[in-house]
């Protein structure tokens, strides 16, 4: 085998009982401790062979696959060929695509966006009903219940008249009525391959049922304040505007968003999410709302 690094023996043996003998293993982990991702080559093209951090993630992972992401299409997401609850692995097809971040023409980000929309959409409605909705009211009380320890974390990046700004958008969250639930992706917007041509999402792991307005938090705070246009092509490719309630909900889990932001981003250096958590403050202090 031809390699630039090796899987773990176990592994190893796993992976080649399914895939063959493997010729090349690179290794493709995201740049943080708990990343565990090879890309591996054999008689069968190239896969990905993924080790979950915790179990809770290869779980969810391993159900999206096999509730939700068939009905993605094909070519539009990887397939799942065999997972391990032992090894809490995954090996999984390649997809063709870099992160749509890098995409620079703007009227291809408006045709990927609109991909991404349709996609979604698919996604979201892939599992309806009693299976998820009793998860949307789980998912606002964790959201309210968590307010404060994220307000006590962030500290001095949050004035106090900023903490009870927040307080107040979150506290609306249970009283937003019905929201529409379906399966979440749970980080959509940096997980979209774009190849030019076709739109593809990948990584699974955070994907789980619940209000499906959750899935726009991100985008709302990060992306669409510069890029509009973007909120309108993804819309279209959707099929429907967020409702009126939908859209009071999208506030406060915003404001919900930008105290994790503020208590996550200076404890690990990130500034990028600081950023966001403070144009988001900014914003909502500005206009009351998203």
């Amino acid at each position: 085998m031809t390699e630039s690094t090796r899987l773990p023996s176990s592994l190893a043996t796993w992976v080649e009982r399914v895939l063959g003998p493997l010729a090349c293993v690179r290794d493709a982990s995201h740049a943080r401790d708990n990343s565990q991702v090879w890309r591996v080559t054999g008689r069968t093209g190239d896969h990905y062979v993924k080790v979950a951090p915790k179990p809770i993630l290869y779980t969810r992972e391993t159900h999206a696959y096999r509730l939700a992401v068939p009905h993605l299409g094909h070519g539009n997401a990887p397939v799942l060929r065999d997972s391990s609850p032992e090894l809490l692995a995954l090996i999984l097809t390649a997809v063709d695509g870099e992160p749509l971040k890098e995409e620079k023409s703007p009227a291809g980000r408006r045709v990927a966006h609109r991909q991404a929309g349709r996609l979604l959409r698919r996604f979201h409605d892939a599992v309806t009903g009693p299976l998820v909705q009793p998860e949307t009211a789980r998912v606002v009380e964790n959201t309210v219940a968590g307010l404060d320890k994220h307000l006590a974390e962030a500290g001095d990046h949050l004035s106090a008249a900023e903490a009870d700004m927040l307080r107040h958008l979150v506290s609306t969250l249970p009283g937003c009525g019905r929201l529409p639930a379906g399966w979440r992706h749970g980080d959509f917007l940096r997980n979209l391959l774009w190849n030019g041509r076709r739109c593809a999402l990948i990584d699974f792991e955070r994907s789980e049922g619940g209000p499906l307005v959750t899935d726009f938090v991100k985008l709302a705070t990060s992306l669409w304040p510069e890029r509009p246009e973007l909120r309108i092509a993804l819309f279209e490719g959707y099929g429907r505007p967020l409702s009126e309630t939908e859209e009071r909900a999208l506030t406060g889990f915003a404001a919900a968003d930008a105290a994790s932001a503020l208590a996550y981003g200076p404890r690990h250096g990130d500034p990028f999410v600081t950023a966001r958590g403070r144009r988001t403050v900014e914003r909502l202090l500005q206009e009351g709302r998203l």
